[in-house]
């Protein structure tokens, strides 16, 4: 029983540890997101990477399985 549970946690761990990576935005969009944070000038602390993370938030597509679901509204 102790083994079943321990080959189900590892497979469980292995599949969280390779989700970043396919979540992760490709190399085109994160160059041309670079390349338009050179040409803009910023003034405060964390402009240029909030500039850079919501560039690459834009571009990328949300995979389908990690879309909001419509919630049930009750009127009562």
């Amino acid at each position: 029983m102790k083994f079943a549970l321990i080959i189900s946690m590892a497979l469980i761990g292995g599949l969280l540890w390779s989700l970043p990576s396919a979540l992760a935005a490709p190399r085109e969009v994160e160059d041309y997101c670079f390349d338009q944070a050179s040409k803009r000038s910023f003034n405060g602390r964390g402009e240029r990477e909030a500039f850079i993370a919501n560039c690459i938030a834009d571009l990328t597509p949300t995979p389908r399985w990690l879309k909001r679901r419509a919630s049930k509204k009750y009127n009562y």
